[in-house]
């Protein structure tokens, strides 16, 4: 039996899939590719709709990433990372001197006294709060400041050590506002509304191509158009369906393939 004889189960398409942001902007761009440019009325004032709320979408995803990038600031996970990896690479580049008592006696020693005036309890700070862990690195600091301290754990450690984590404590004042008033951030632009007014536009779409397929005095070509521009729908079902199955990653993710900042296809 041919495709065409075929009726679309309408109520195939009274709930879309579950997508994100990602997700819904490719899964339309490949419907209204699929749209021909002669589709019935009713097709192309949907497929309209489709794409002013696909770039309605890309607009608020844009303008928000724009905002994330002009405060020009890492996030306080991120630098709170690097501090703690830093803290504990100086720590453990003195007790690895420390082994070598028996070889570089002067090194050791030196190592040992000053790993007990930098780091006089250990590394145990940086799994504190980040108000306790900036308090405890300004001591580090001012115990750095002490006679030939900073010298000789540039000598052990290296210098891109050290910098590096003076450069971090800075940062990290500046993050929690110990040092300065910390920025504001930037103000949280809303997903949700354009991606439900896309979700909703999608599936008054996809009802006008379901019935298109099943309009028996439409042509075979506006037929099989609409059959091919309901197929995106069809197979993120079937991706986000086998993925449930086998309790792998969130349904949400097979959708994210594409780059949801590409022009979306005008509609005549």
């Amino acid at each position: 039996m041919s495709e065409q004889n075929v009726r679309v189960d309408v109520a195939s398409y009274l709930r879309l899939p579950k997508l994100n942001v990602s997700g819904s902007v490719a899964m339309v761009k490949a419907m209204l590719t699929a749209i021909p440019k002669d589709a019935p009325v009713s097709v192309r004032h949907a497929a309209r709709m489709v794409r002013l709320d696909a770039v309605a979408l890309q607009s608020a995803r844009r303008a928000g990433r724009k905002a994330s990038n002009d405060v020009g600031r890492r996030l306080p996970r991120e630098v709170d990372n690097e501090a703690d990896a830093l803290h504990a690479a100086l720590h453990r580049r003195l007790e690895d001197h420390e082994l070598l008592a028996a070889r570089a006696p002067e090194a050791a020693a030196r190592a040992a006294a000053l790993k007990g005036a930098l780091y006089p309890d250990g590394t145990a700070f940086i799994r504190a709060n980040y108000f306790v862990q900036w308090e405890e690195t300004e001591a580090w600091v001012k115990a750095l400041g002490e006679g030939d301290n900073d010298a000789a754990l540039r000598a052990l450690a290296g210098d891109g050590f050290v910098d590096a984590a003076l450069r971090v404590h800075e940062e990290y004042g500046a993050m929690i506002g110990t040092t300065k008033v910390r920025a504001e951030a930037p103000a949280k632009v809303d997903l949700a509304t354009p991606l439900a007014a896309l979700t909703a536009s999608a599936q008054d779409l996809a009802l006008q191509l379901a019935a298109l397929a099943n309009d028996g005095s439409a042509s075979d070509e506006h037929r099989a158009a609409a059959r091919a521009a309901l197929r995106p729908i069809d197979d993120l079902r079937d991706v986000n369906a086998r993925r449930a199955a086998r309790r792998a990653a969130p349904e949400n993710d097979a959708a994210d393939e594409g780059d949801a900042d590409e022009d979306i296809p005008n509609v005549a």
